[in-house]
């Protein structure tokens, strides 16, 4: 077999000639057609040109391929491997050395003025001598290794994809070498942040309740951030924003952080919001945002289908620091159960859903491996018995490795192999993609673990043929493989499922890696499973908003379901805004809600009694529940509370006051001669005496009641239990609702 080999390089090469217009050079001696050497860089007008290297070989001319060279000394290839809902993998590696010799400088990509130098390039230094002046920006720039044989044309041979990261050369010895990467080394940590660092900074100390400020260097605004969105002030607080100019007006202490004073120089810096979007969307984004790798390697389409098949989530994070990319996306794969790699084959980055191998997937066996070749090797080291997942992050601010970071946890243990392995193994995650509510997506993350790796799994190794008829395997692709060695307990042939993880080409056949891949397969119902589910204390919920951040779009089809689980409380922190909103919906979305904790409206705050200038208030209303213009089935119904109204002030002059109303958030104690008492979401606060013949405040409303007032000043209307009865199916019984019903 007559072997071919080829290295292809792309380099930039401008299409214009030195000094005719559109090109703005006016030196009177040429440029060279290539950016290092270019006189108006504002005009150069790149056009890609192909540069093709051989390996020497007696019968290259008859093979009838063109090439710019056969000077190709060696090609060190180290294949990539696919990690399996981890990281973004290994990259593969390709290195290639070339020998130095004299050239004509002629040729599309060469000198386009040879003629007018005063020089022969023949006498005047090497080939890759000038190359490396000439082509100084390569990193970066396509690169092809080509394998082949006499009688094929360069298109049916055997194709791997690169891009050139570095090169070093010629030397003294008349070498030159070139080092391609695959393409997401482009999102190395070390290369490319999310989100880019922001330069702006506070040009005067703010206090913890402005709400406009001026950053500085003058014009960063318009140069570095976006009209709207959210901003990390000093790594201390997070703020949405609106912008005109370098003038910011914002909402303060939002996403779980808190309003605080800062300093003139404080650091502003754009925060990265995906909120609700799909995992494909994601790392598209991030890879092309900000890694800067061209869409036409990003099959978006394929990898949308690959996600609502298999995956149906959508997920939720604000990175308020700039981070390392391949970091994000790591963090990503693994808490969504992905794998995405580089396929240097085809020149597309793919992504696949971590899924079970189908039954008729193509089979490697003693048929179509080479004799001898085939490995298996145990991986106790892989084993799990428990999985730890945190999830809903309290603050983008928050450090993402601690517990303490987040306020729910998903935790999943096979006891039954904890006793059949004798020990416990335990992997904690640490989910900064997955928001509150996510229950239901932390527990699919964790079953995924435990299906794989509750015994762990093995690794094979096997070399397979090449042929005209035979496919190669690929990386990343799913099998099934058969060995003699392979047995279940009755010592019958076991056909075991594989992914594989690397293929190495070599001239005869393919070395391929693989690592076993049995585990529970998810059923529709857990992939159209739509639950949110309310542990603990939450305020101001909205079930779509909190939807959204988690599933696609609903369809008629879709069981939407929320939980409210027993000794959970739904409230609310401000004034005016229901607990619990149902949110916007489609009209054809059926939504059942199960409250076995509690809604309660925020209480209303006690009046004010009046001091010297006579100034008293009145108690403040009781906030509403439940808010909803959409039907819901309530499936089980425990407590709905209104919130309670604030307690009146006193008399008109020195008069205490008015105790805060029942709720949750509880109404404050109004102040006066002698303060009201505060409320709890247990009880309503009491009046207080008043001054110099002032008279009590009234006492605060219990859930759903009014606040009492007296002559001078009246106690806050009772918060409504439920704002839109009318769209309400009980099933099963009311249950406790205290505080009016609104149709």
């Amino acid at each position: 077999m007559q072997r071919l080999e080829f290295i292809e390089i792309d380099i930039e090469y401008c299409s214009l000639n030195h000094g005719v217009l559109p090109c703005g050079a006016t030196g009177s001696s040429p440029c060279f057609n290539t950016k290092s050497t270019c006189q108006a860089r504002t005009s150069f007008k790149a056009q890609s040109v192909t540069l093709r290297f051989a390996v020497g070989a007696s019968y290259l001319q008859s093979s009838g391929i063109e090439v710019t060279a056969p000077c190709v000394e060696s090609v060190s290839y180290s294949a990539g491997e696919v990690s399996i809902g981890e990281n973004l993998g290994r990259r593969a590696s390709l290195s290639v050395t070339m020998s130095d010799f004299l050239w004509s400088d002629t040729g599309l990509g060469f000198d386009k003025y040879h003629a007018q130098r005063d020089y022969n390039p023949y006498d005047q230094g090497t080939f890759w001598g000038k190359f490396s002046a000439r082509q100084r920006y390569l990193r970066g720039r396509p690169m092809r290794w080509i394998q082949g044989q006499v009688g094929q044309s360069i298109d049916a041979m055997e194709v791997r994809h690169f891009i050139i990261d570095n090169f070093n050369g010629p030397t003294l010895d008349g070498r030159f070498n070139i080092t391609a990467k695959d393409v997401l080394k482009l999102a190395d940590d070390a290369r490319v942040k999310v989100p880019i660092a922001s330069r702006g900074y506070l040009l005067s100390d703010i206090n913890a309740t402005q709400t406009t400020f001026t950053i500085g260097p003058t014009g960063a605004g318009n140069l570095e951030y976006p009209e709207s969105g959210h901003i990390n002030i000093g790594g201390k607080e997070i703020c949405t924003f609106t912008r005109s100019g370098d003038v910011f007006t914002v909402e303060r202490g939002v996403e779980g952080s808190v309003n605080v004073a800062h300093k003139s120089q404080d650091r502003v810096q754009v925060c990265q919001v995906y909120d609700g979007i799909d995992p494909a969307d994601i790392i598209r984004d991030l890879l092309v945002s900000y890694a800067k790798i061209t869409t036409e390697y990003i099959p978006i389409d394929d990898w949308r289908v690959e996600t609502a098949t298999f995956l149906r989530r959508r997920y939720f994070r604000i990175i308020a620091e700039p981070m390392g990319v391949s970091k994000a996306i790591s963090e990503l794969i693994q808490q969504a159960g992905l794998m995405v790699w580089w396929d240097e084959n085809t020149k597309l980055i793919r992504l696949k859903v971590i899924r079970a191998i189908d039954t008729d997937a193509r089979v490697y066996d003693d048929m179509n491996t080479l004799k001898g070749s085939f490995k298996q090797t145990e991986k106790p080291d892989t084993r799990l018995s428990q999985v730890m997942t945190y999830y809903g992050k309290r603050s983008p601010l928050e450090r993402d490795t601690e517990p303490t970071s987040y306020h729910s946890l998903q935790m999943d243990v096979n006891l039954e192999e904890e006793t059949n392995y004798g020990s416990d193994i335990i992997k904690t995650l640490h989910a900064s993609w997955i928001p509150a509510f996510g229950r239901p997506v932390a527990k699919r993350i964790n079953e995924i673990l435990l299906g794989r790796f509750v015994n762990p799994p093995r690794e094979f190794q096997f070399r397979t043929f090449r042929g005209v008829d035979t496919i190669p395997p690929m990386a990343g692709d799913g099998y099934l493989v058969s060995s003699r060695i392979l047995q279940d307990a009755t010592g019958a042939p076991d056909l075991v499922p594989v992914q594989v993880t690397k293929v190495v080409p070599k001239a005869e056949g393919f070395d391929v890696s693989a690592l076993e891949m049995r585990f529970l397969d998810f059923s529709e119902d857990d992939l159209n499973d739509r639950t949110i589910t309310i542990d603990g204390d939450v305020y101001n919920f909205n079930w779509r908003q909190a939807y959204d951040r988690l599933y696609p779009p609903p369809k008629p089809e879709d069981e939407i379901i929320c939980i409210i689980n027993e000794g959970a409380k739904v409230g609310s922190q401000i004034f005016g805004r229901a607990a619990f909103i149902v949110g916007d919906w489609p009209s054809d979305i059926p939504l059942k809600l199960f409250i076995r904790g509690r809604i309660q409206g925020r209480g209303g705050n006690g009046g004010n009694g009046a001091g010297n200038d006579g100034h008293a208030t009145h108690g403040q209303a009781g906030g509403t529940a439940f808010y909803t213009r959409r039907p819901v089935m309530i499936e089980q119904s425990n407590q709905i509370w209104g919130g309670g109204g604030g307690g009146g002030s006193g008399t008109w002059k020195y008069g205490g006051g008015g105790g805060g109303g029942q709720g949750f958030s509880a109404g404050l104690g109004g102040t006066g001669q002698g303060d009201g008492a505060a409320g709890t979401p247990e009880r309503p606060g009491a009046g207080n005496g008043g001054g110099n013949d002032g008279a009590y405040g009234g006492a605060a409303g219990q859930p759903g009641k009014h606040g009492l007032g007296n002559s001078w000043s009246n106690g806050g209307a009772a918060g409504a239990a439920i704002d839109g009865f009318s769209f309400l199916t009980f099933t099963n019984g009311q249950g406790d609702v205290r505080g009016p019903r609104i149709n």
